[in-house]
């Protein structure tokens, strides 16, 4: 129970962690771009690598998932952003995810398993971090659409979709 205990706070605690981007070099040889292109390239040199993402999305359900197990969002509520906390209540979130609840869904099983992303990772133009795919179980698959916005060096929750599905469902 202790070494669990120690797992979850690694992992809240990894959500925090500042990402350091990497560098890019532009060789004299490159053609000359349009600024919106430049913009969209300086914004993704800023995408946290594989391992960070996959931190973010299991730390994130393991948040949820400890929610749902106690009836308390108060945790879920504290990791999102300003706005985040602005658009929800603990009360909110606790009737958003009702049907994860209701059905039982062990959402904590995600951090055995790998995320798969359906959509290229990417930094949006407002800078936020936008994570969309899911955890192909069978018969049924959980999805998620997870937005991060980087705050005081650390990636926080800004939006937040996590659902059961049959896993036939398309993956868009």
């Amino acid at each position: 129970m202790t070494s669990q205990r120690f797992i979850i706070g690694l992992l809240f605690a990894l959500i925090f962690a500042s990402v350091a981007p990497p560098a890019l070099s532009q060789s004299s040889d490159t053609p000359l771009r349009t600024a919106q292109t430049i913009d969209y390239l300086r914004l993704q040199r800023n995408l946290p690598d594989e391992n960070v993402l996959a931190r973010l999305v299991w730390s994130t359900m393991v948040a949820l998932d400890n929610a749902n197990r106690t009836d308390n969002y108060s945790v879920l509520y504290q990791l999102g952003t300003p706005e985040f906390q602005n658009k929800n209540t603990p009360q909110r979130l606790f009737n958003l995810f009702s049907d994860l609840r209701i059905n039982r869904v062990d959402v904590g099983r995600t951090i055995l398993s790998t995320p798969a992303y359906y959509r290229q990772p990417e930094i949006l133009s407002d800078g936020t971090l936008r994570l969309r795919g899911g955890f192909d179980f069978r018969p049924q698959s959980i999805r998620f659409d997870l937005i991060y916005k980087n705050v005081n060096g650390g990636w926080r929750i800004n939006a937040i979709s996590v659902v059961q599905m049959d896993s036939t469902a398309p993956k868009q």
